[in-house]
């Protein structure tokens, strides 16, 4: 089974399941254990941390149940928090995984002009003069396949560096500005890593070539500070047709 899955998550610590924490994989797993009378374990295809949100998660489980596919997401909406919605459910195709299977992520991150008391959980306002040319040529040279180390956390699992991003760019939206970026994989707080680098050097004079630098540098020491959680929106996973 598929599931297409939104989530605000300021409260909660992350998307994977951690003991005595809420986490977005355990509500989902008890609501479904619920309905369905069996125990589930979902996979997600992103492990989105605390405070960071989704529009279009996708989760995978396997189930005996005799409920009707379309009947899944009103069920289960009735049951979960405020703060969850399944957007969608289908039927997936045997050897189905949500994370393994997927081609492709698509996330946002979305900077604000100024202090917005309604945008202010989705959104992040780096209380600074935020230039959306400069960052529109900061982010584009990360366009191709590169190592992406210096965007790397320190203490994260290990996981293979180089990622290809088909696509960063800035564009406007009604708080601000946002990065829409897209790669075949990405690297813990790799794009909050992108965000606050490319603030960094906007004001260099050429900020394409001081980003190029710092990600041929692969020292985590480079990049800039850490971008915060609320404003990264997971948005679209991708999936070859055969998997679906």
């Amino acid at each position: 089974m598929k599931l297409t899955v939104a989530y605000d998550g300021t409260a909660f610590h992350g998307w994977q399941r951690q003991p005595d924490r809420r986490t977005v994989q355990g509500v989902l797993e008890e609501s479904l254990a619920a309905i369905l009378g069996e125990s589930i374990g979902i996979t997600g295809a992103g492990r989105t941390d605390a405070g960071c949100h989704a529009r279009g998660q996708v989760a995978s489980f396997v189930t005996g149940s005799r409920l009707p596919v379309y009947a899944l997401p009103p069920t289960l909406n009735r049951a979960l928090p405020g703060d969850v919605r399944v957007r969608a459910a289908e039927e997936a195709g045997e050897g189905f995984n949500a994370r393994r299977s997927a081609i492709a992520r698509r996330y946002a991150y979305r900077l604000l002009n100024e202090d917005d008391l309604l945008h202010e959980r989705y959104a992040w306002h780096p209380r600074r003069a935020v230039r959306p040319d400069a960052l529109e040529r900061a982010t584009r040279v990360l366009e191709g396949e590169h190592d992406f180390s210096v965007f790397r956390a320190t203490g994260s699992t290990p996981a293979e560096p180089r990622c290809a991003v088909s696509r960063a760019t800035w564009r406007a939206w009604e708080g601000g500005v946002q990065l829409d970026i897209v790669a075949d994989h990405f690297l813990y707080h790799m794009v909050r890593g992108i965000v606050g680098t490319a603030l960094a050097v906007q004001d260099e004079r050429d900020p394409a070539a001081a980003m190029r630098e710092r990600v041929a540098s692969r020292d985590r020491a480079r990049s800039g500070a850490t971008a915060p959680p609320q404003g990264l929106t997971l948005e679209e996973v991708f999936y070859p047709e055969e998997a679906r």
